[in-house]
């Protein structure tokens, strides 16, 4: 067992171009250019799955590009869709295992600081061979065809461009202070924990006598984003990491 950080494609595209039955990997986010290398480095008959997260939204944002899944098909690749997934596991002729932070992606491979282990102790690797075996069967798991591809597609196509977004915020006395929900450090928070801040904005907007509306309306915005999810019962969680919420 190592440690594997980036830099570590090259390592990656060897063990690639040694496998001899079979590759199998889970990454959200996937890019076209290595997808093209990672199929000009496999062997003809070696066997390729990837699982990932067929979400319109990842699509449309760039972070899962179709014309990368759409190589794996063509050169019999599977492809399979588990809307839920984050983990990035890196299966070679189940022998073989990358359990890593980084996606299939220049920045899980080079650019981005990642972190994970190798290892080819064959418990382990067992044990992650299983687990990505009854993922690739769960019930809500589906198989991701050319015709899911050009249904998105067209989809996308009747979209409006995406814009750059600046997350809403309350200024408060002085430019450093500043209210939004990227300030409160729990990833899953509640109204409770937003109302902390009510007796403050209502000392600096003592003629706003709705100070939590228009913080729940503030939240209602980052949730058409589709920045924070509510979960019932005011509670509500982000959508992103705070420590790495930029695009992999």
């Amino acid at each position: 067992m190592k440690i594997i950080k980036t830099p570590w494609k090259r390592d990656f595209l060897g063990m690639v171009s040694a496998s001899k039955k079979s590759i199998k990997i889970t990454s959200p986010f996937i890019k076209e250019n290595i997808c093209t290398e990672l199929l000009s480095a496999k062997s003809n008959n070696v066997k390729l799955e990837v699982i990932t997260s067929f979400k319109l939204m990842n699509i449309y944002a760039g972070a899962l590009d179709t014309m990368g899944l759409e190589k794996i098909l063509a050169q019999k690749g599977v492809v399979k869709n588990y809307p839920k997934l984050h983990a990035k596991i890196y299966l070679f002729d189940d022998e073989k295992v990358v359990i890593s932070s980084g996606n299939l992606t220049n920045g899980g491979l080079l650019n981005n600081y990642e972190y994970g282990i190798y290892s080819n102790e064959s418990a382990l690797v067992n044990q992650v061979v299983a687990d990505f075996n009854m993922l690739s069967k769960h019930e809500n798991t589906g198989k991701v065809k050319q015709s899911d591809i050009d249904t998105v597609r067209k989809i996308i196509a009747t979209l409006p461009k995406s814009k750059g977004i600046t997350l809403p915020n309350i200024e408060l006395a002085s430019p450093e202070e500043q209210l939004d929900v990227i300030d409160i450090p729990k990833q899953v928070f509640t109204l409770k924990d937003v109302s902390k801040y009510k007796s403050k904005l209502q000392s600096i907007y003592p003629s706003n006598q709705h100070v939590m509306d228009k913080v729940r309306q503030q939240l209602q915005y980052l949730r058409d984003l589709g920045l924070i999810e509510f979960l019932g019962n005011g509670s509500y969680k982000k959508l992103w990491n705070d420590s790495a919420s930029s695009k992999n």
